[in-house]
Order: structure tokens, then sequence, then C-alpha cells
């Protein structure tokens, strides 16, 4: 999971891409990249860093990122987290084509042999599955002038052999700003408009529309499953869709990972969460649950608990402060950081759980980590009973799309039900929502939901391979750390 932008048509693209990716930073910490185009001399310049948005730029580092064109990238690693050389945005000089990816191919180590046989001179410099896209629309567009239908042409035999998921923006060396979506739209990616009052006009493509409302964009509209679009430094825009499957946006997305001010699939994530939020309140009824106070995890499961307070008329505390210079853990790089980053990012008012029963809302478990401190110190601060509930069903399968779910083993809910996982995480009651709560709260009929059903919507056939090369590329960085 990745966070992307891209500008064309201001001399400020940089600085927009920079604003742009600190708000979102949320959708990887572990490094960020911009690249722009200079038609002066119409070369690429680009600067990448290890680290947080902040402090891989500088004023300084801006102003050299000169042209009317950028792409911007902030990484989420799920393999070889500490290599520099899977910064993106990723770059063909040759071909004058650069690109920044969000979302995982899971055929990519197929794809790359494939691409090598055809062409043993093919360039890799890195293992990422970024670059095998890279490489198709280089192979596709081989001595060919870069049109908008010829780039279409290349995504499209692209789109024939990608399986997994992928939004993409990317620019040309003649400053054209260009992006897509896979068939199936697991990823999210966004394009909007922006007048500067001299009958110009501004486009971006961002994975949120928080990056493109703070910076001022209107006309938002969403990239379709499979479509392609393609906008000029003269303001043309073409747009095409190429290929589309059965739609399945990922549900993790309003679940956890988008900001609330975001809006998916017309869907604001602070309405699906509070959905979420209500369609659980009734199963806590069900279930004849009673409780005193209803603490919400920061910061993801704040809208879902407000509305289990309000349904359930208990009131809702923020009794766990989180503190603000911890990031998120969930995205940490294994379990022992993760463990060691929860014990320093919350603390519990002790003097206001003393006695109470106590509901805990969480937006999702996913390895228990969290939950597991998080009960031990509600528990320490006196609590007379634990109910953790979690708006999401139980993630107990791989996911294969660009999620960091590493494998089954990993998952707190992978072979143990309800009970089990309580026992496991130190509860008195875990309650889950289940899978037609959650496509009734997110109004889609069709979602990923495989991590919670085993329902792909791609083949994952080849992710098996993924799995394997990914756990060996962790135990390599585990060693390397010791």
């Amino acid at each position: 999971m990745c966070g992307l932008i891209g500008i064309v048509g201001t001399d400020d693209s940089a600085y927009e891409s920079f604003v742009g990716l600190l708000n979102l930073q949320h959708r990887g910490q572990d490094g960020a990249g911009i690249l722009t185009v200079d038609t002066k001399r119409y070369q690429f310049n680009i600067q990448k860093g290890s680290g947080l948005v902040e402090n891989v730029f500088s004023e300084r580092s801006l102003r050299s990122l000169r042209g009317p064109a950028a792409i911007g990238h902030t990484r989420y690693a799920t393999i070889g987290r500490r290599d520099p050389n899977l910064l993106q945005p990723f770059l063909d000089d040759e071909s004058g084509i650069a690109i920044g990816h969000n979302g995982n191919i899971v055929n990519c180590y197929q794809l790359k042999e494939e691409l090598l046989k055809a062409d043993p001179n093919t360039c890799f410099a890195s293992e990422s599955d970024s670059e095998v896209i890279l490489q198709l629309l280089v192979a596709a567009l081989a001595n060919k002038k870069i049109t908008a239908e010829g780039l279409f042409a290349a995504i499209a035999l692209a789109m024939e052999k990608l399986v997994g998921s992928y939004a993409v923006v990317g620019l040309t060396k003649d400053c054209s700003l260009f992006g897509f979506r896979d068939p199936w739209g697991i990823r999210p990616l966004f394009v909007g408009k922006k007048e500067t009052g001299n009958a110009n006009s501004v486009y971006a493509m961002a994975s949120e529309t928080v990056a493109l409302d703070y910076l001022g964009y209107t006309d938002i509209q969403e990239v379709a499953p499979g479509e392609a679009v393609f906008i000029s430094l003269d303001q043309k825009v073409k747009r095409k869709t190429i290929m589309t499957k059965t739609y399945s946006p990922c549900m993790f997305e309003w679940v956890y990972f988008a900001r609330v001010e975001s809006e998916m699939s017309e869907l604001p994530v602070y309405q699906a969460r509070f959905n979420l939020g209500l369609i659980l309140a009734d199963e806590i009824k069900k279930r004849g649950v009673e409780a005193d106070v209803v603490i919400p995890v920061p910061e993801t499961s704040r809208v879902a608990a407000a509305a289990i307070a309000e349904s359930l008329d208990i009131p809702c505390r923020e009794l766990l402060i989180k503190n603000r210079y911890v990031n998120r853990t969930f995205i940490l790089d294994d379990q022992a950081a993760r463990q060691e980053a929860i014990k320093r990012k919350l603390f519990p008012i002790a003097k206001e759980i003393a006695g109470k029963r106590c509901l805990v809302v969480d937006d999702s478990i996913v390895r228990g980590n969290t939950a597991l401190q998080i009960i031990k110190l509600i528990r320490a601060a006196g609590a007379k009973e634990i109910v953790l509930v979690s708006t999401c069903p139980p993630i107990s399968s791989p996911c294969y799309y660009g999620i960091d779910f590493p494998s089954s083993s990993e998952l707190v809910a992978h072979g143990r039900d309800e009970l089990s996982v309580a026992s496991e995480l130190a509860a008195d009651k875990v309650i889950y929502q289940s899978v037609e709560g959650l496509k009734k709260a997110l109004g889609q009929t069709s979602l990923c939901t495989g991590c919670v059903t085993q329902d792909y919507p791609t083949d994952i056939s080849c992710g098996v391979e993924f799995e394997e090369k990914r756990a060996v590329d962790r135990k390599k960085q585990l060693s390397e750390s010791r």
C-alpha cells in the first residue's frame, strides 16, 4: 500500500507533490520520492530517500526539482523494506517514462522471467514488482513516439499480462501525466482539476481525494477500474476504459487505510466507518453485552466507536491517549518493532477505567499485537471487564494485493473462533463484524474480501511464490539487524 500524487500544469508541481504526499503519509512511512521534468532540458529530475516525507525533502531540494509536471510516491514496503533501490518513482530515461505504483503484482516473478527471455538486455535495478510494470510499458513502446493512443495500447498489453492490484501514475519526458487503475479497481486513484485564473488549468491525480481537496482541486473524479487517463502539458485530457473485470475495491481502504476525510466509490470514509459502528452495535445488542464505557483505539476506530456509543446510549470516552510522535505500528518492520512501538504509542487514563465494564473498539484485529498490549494496559488500569469489538470481520488469510498480511500463521484469527481469539488476547470477549455487515456498511455488493473470505478477485496461484520470497527477504532483514 503506497501513496501516489501526480501534477501537471504548474511550475509549483514539485511543491504541490510534496504537500500532497504529506497528506498521503499514512499510506507509507518507509520512504518517499518526487520526480519532475525540466522542460528547458527535457530531462528528469528526481529525489528519493528513506523515512518520512518531511525528512526526505527540504526547501532547497524542492527548488531543484524544476518543471511543470511531477509525480510523487510514499512507500509502504511489503518486501525489501530497507533497500533504497526500491524507493519510487522508477524511471527509464532512455524511453522517457517514469512511474509510481500502489499495489502488488501477484505474478511479478513470472513476468520478469518472460521479459528477460524476450530481451536479455532488459534492465531491472531492483526486485520491485513496480519495475515489472515499467518494463512492460517500455517494451510495448520501444522506439515509438509516446502519444496518448500509443500509451493506451501499451497499457492494454500490460493489463493482459498483469495479475494483481495496481494504481499507477506516470510522466513522460514531454511533460504528459498519465495514470491507470487495475481492471478490478482494487487500488484507488482519483483525478482532479484546478483553475488558475489565467485561462490555464492544473490537473492532478492521487490515491485519495483528501490530497486533492487539500491542494484546492475540484471536479474530482474516480479513475474507473481498468481506465487510463492521459493529460498533456497543453491541458488536453484523454480517457479510455481499457479492460474491466468484476469491480472489487479493497474493503480495508474504508476500514483502516484511507484517511477519514477521503471518499471512495462515492462513499465518504467517515460515513462508512459510522455505518460499520451502527451495524456492530446491533450485534452487540443481540448478544446482550452490557458496558459502562466505550473506548476507541486511536485513531481509525473513533468514528465507529462514536456510532456504537450513540446506538447503545453509553458514554464514549477517549481513555487511551496516543503519543502523536509514534507512527502507525501496523506497517512497521517486524513483530518486535511493532510490539515495542505499541508500548510507546498508547497510555490509559486509569482513574476513568478502574472498576468499569469496557467496550474497546478497534478498526480491525490483524496480528493481535496492538490488541494484546491494549488489553494488558486496560486490565492493569483496573477494568472490571473488557469486551473487544472489531469493525472488520476476522482477518485470517493473506493479502496478495499490497497490504502487509504476510502469511496466515501471523494472523491471530487464523484457525481460531471468537472464543479462542479472546483467550489469546486475554479479553473477556471478542466480537467481530460480519462479512454481511461489512458489505452493508460499505454499500458494495462486490468487494475484495480475500483476507476474510479467501474469495480473491484474481488468480493467486503465483502468490505462493511471492510469499516464499518475501519470507526469505524478512529472514534476511532480521539477520542483518541483529
